[in-house]
């Protein structure tokens, strides 16, 4: 049999030695290393001091945006037929989207831009400000129904026909009862624009189905019976 090894217990005071010489090492290794850590803690406050600084910045922005956004939509309702009204209005918005870009209140007045124009008649400048929105949209707003809204009604009136199906088609997916009925009835007329009767038909039994005011019942009926 091999011999057995015995474990000599260190003492108290070795291990004690041993403690103080880690402890050593571990302060030295700081001290050498002290402008290294420096620099880490450094940064990291850093970093924070950025991101505190851009938050109250950015919230500053907004709260600029909104107030000169107020200031704007507070003045008179515009005239789409009075021209000089109707240019004042429009420049008004488009400087207000160049000086506050990428804030909540210049997606507003994108939709502003859509809807002025679009009451004028110039129904793919609308378009234009209405993709826009839909593009600097933030997640989850409840803007995307106003949006789709107005594009759909562009593209119906530039008789863009397939597109405005679509649009129609689209936003029905996501509305309530109420503008539910509405886009259906869109939908049945542009199915009989094309000539599709059996879809318009289906369309306007959509329509009768859904609950919602508009449009009226007997609107519904007349233009199905009509066919």
């Amino acid at each position: 049999m091999g011999a057995k090894k015995i474990k000599v217990k260190k003492k108290p005071t070795e291990k004690a030695d041993e403690i103080l010489g880690f402890s050593d090492r571990l302060l030295e290794w700081g001290r050498d290393n002290m402008a290294y850590l420096a620099g880490a803690v450094g940064g990291i406050v850093l970093v924070v001091l950025i991101v505190w600084g851009v938050g109250l910045y950015n919230q500053s922005k907004e709260r600029s945006a909104a107030r000169e956004y107020a200031r704007i939509t507070a003045q008179e309702p515009v005239d789409p037929a009075n021209e000089e009204a109707l240019k004042a209005r429009l420049d008004a918005f488009k400087g207000f989207l160049e000086k506050h870009e990428g804030t909540g209140a210049a997606v507003l007045a994108a939709v502003d831009l859509g809807r002025l124009l679009q009451e004028a008649g110039r129904y793919e400048e609308a378009l234009q400000w209405y993709d826009r929105a839909a593009q600097d949209l933030p997640e989850g707003s409840a803007l995307d129904l106003t949006v789709d809204y107005g594009r759909a009604l562009a593209l119906e009136a530039m008789e863009r026909t397939d597109e405005a199906l679509a649009a129609w088609g689209a936003l029905a997916q996501k509305a309530d009862d109420g503008l539910k009925r509405e886009c259906l009835w869109h939908q049945a007329r542009l199915a009989a624009r094309k000539g599709d009767k059996k879809a318009a038909q289906g369309y306007y039994d959509l329509a009768l189905q859904a609950q919602g005011a508009y449009p009226g019942k007997s609107l519904l009926e007349a233009e199905k019976n009509a066919l």
